[in-house]
């Protein structure tokens, strides 16, 4: 009888299930391009090091260090996703906590009265109470096809794949601050040079003036001077604005309010030396860039849902006991042995038709988990042209920069030649002013073309990674 029984439940475990669709082709994750012709015709040395986790000191800015400290603590935006990050630490727990058995108490007192007309015909009209107490009930889920530990792997895949967002998130929110910085500091540098601008275009106005009182000039120099004076004014509010925009947006990314950007320090003068490429920047890109990283987790998460779906396929069995005292009078469920009540044994669901439901979950993990894989596929290819595009833009900045200071080193030799002959009486005033003015408009450019340098520095040490390593994640 025994052994009927066991072949019974044997041929049920086996057969008892509902029937399972075959499996389809799935999505498949691509190598990184290789890059050999775009590293081949940067001039940027091939043999140096992946960027330092606190890449931006390679700026040397005690100024900026700060600005991106104060950030990193206290941003509202990157607080919310170390929330989200410790939600995904909690829901592992939860999931590991259902590979080990659970062990409860229960206590239940029930008074009822059995209706004459009801089908308990034996206690038909008669009072009745029960007391139940089982200060043992134990529940345990066999995971006989790895259900629970596919589940764990897949919170455990998602935590992770969190905490790598986590770490992208202060990347993201360091370089923001960087290049807005940089931003500042090119407005503070405008703002000096659209200053003497407009001394400059002041005394040539004067100078006008005084020729039209003297008759030398007729009207039409004074209206140039005075339209030029003008422009430069405008420009001159508009460098303001943008420096006072760009200070309320580093104190909205530090977590402050406006007023704490108007105290912002700025460096003098920065000091970058050329960036150098990571000898194995081919091979191990993807490892040291976190949105890569993090896409990748939650493509193997989401490997370990389908498994999860497949599971609900099968027979699912668990575990049950209790032990307790049960009686119906309350003076004898403590004093009588007799109200003892135990039991164990398995409890066994077959999942033989669902309407569709465990096909369909099936199919929404499968299709989830193409979507990480193309989303990965994506993420890939980005990561490969950020790094093409920012070589291109370091390389395009560096050689203009360089044009133009040659180009304020020749301004200066005319500016100094107009001097000179002032002062010999060979040129007037006016000629001296306008080699100045000239000169200033060359500095106003080579604080915009610095800018760039920096920013397309910026671009590159993000392109990448930023010091984010698999090995020391954050």
């Amino acid at each position: 009888m025994h052994a009927c029984l066991r072949i019974s439940l044997i041929c049920l475990l086996l057969t008892g299930c509902a029937l399972r669709p075959e499996p389809s082709e799935r999505a498949t994750m691509i190598e990184a391009p290789r890059l050999d012709k775009t590293l081949a015709a940067s001039e940027l040395n091939r043999h140096g090091h992946w960027p330092e986790r606190k890449w931006w000191r390679q700026f040397r800015s005690p100024e900026l260090d700060d600005l991106i400290t104060t950030a990193l603590r206290n941003n509202p935006d990157l607080k919310s996703v170390a929330a989200r990050l410790r939600q995904s630490e909690a829901v592992v727990d939860v999931q590991a906590a259902e590979l080990y058995p659970t062990v409860q108490a229960n206590v239940s007192f029930s008074a009822q009265r059995f209706s004459a007309n009801s089908t308990q015909a034996k206690l038909a009209g008669e009072h009745f109470r029960q007391v139940l107490i089982n200060p043992l009930v134990l529940r345990y889920h066999l995971d006989l096809w790895g259900r629970d530990k596919a589940a764990l792997q897949a919170a455990v895949g998602e935590a992770m794949a969190s905490e790598t967002e986590l770490a992208d998130a202060r990347l993201l929110l360091s370089v923001a601050v960087a290049k807005v910085y940089f931003d500042l500091l090119a407005a503070e540098k405008k703002r000096l040079s659209i200053n003497k601008i407009v001394v400059c275009q002041e005394q040539l106005l004067h100078l006008s003036q005084v020729r039209l009182q003297q008759g030398l000039v007729a009207t039409g120099p004074v209206l140039d001077a005075e339209r030029a004076l003008n422009q430069a004014r405008q420009h001159e509010m508009a460098i303001n604005a943008e420096s006072a925009v760009h200070r309320h947006r580093l104190a909205a990314l530090a977590g402050k309010g406006p007023d704490w950007g108007d105290e912002i320090v700025i460096a003098e003068e920065l000091s970058l030396a050329a960036p150098e490429l990571p000898a194995d920047l081919p091979l191990h890109l993807l490892a040291h860039r976190p949105d890569v990283m993090a896409t990748r987790l939650w493509v193997e998460a989401a490997a370990e849902e389908i498994k999860v779906a497949e599971t609900a396929f099968y027979p699912d069995v668990n575990l049950v006991s209790f032990a307790g005292l049960h009686s119906v009078s309350l003076s004898d469920v403590l004093l009588e042995g007799s109200s003892l009540a135990y039991a164990v044994g398995p409890s066994i669901q077959f999942p033989l038709f669902e309407g569709g439901r465990l096909r369909a979950r099936l199919y929404y993990r499968e299709a989830f988990y193409d979507e990480a894989v193309e989303r990965y596929n994506g993420q890939v290819l980005r990561a490969v042209q950020e790094v093409a595009d920012a070589l291109v833009r370091w390389q395009e900045s560096e050689a203009r920069l360089n044009e133009q200071r040659r180009t304020i080193n020749a301004m200066s030799e005319t500016r100094r030649l107009a001097e000179v002959l002032y002062r010999q009486g060979l040129h007037d005033r006016t000629q001296l002013l306008q080699a100045r003015n000239a000169e200033y408009r060359e500095h106003l450019r080579l604080a915009s073309l610095e800018n760039r340098h920096l920013q397309a520095a910026t671009g590159l040490l993000k392109a990448l990674g930023g010091g984010f390593d698999t090995k020391t994640p954050d």
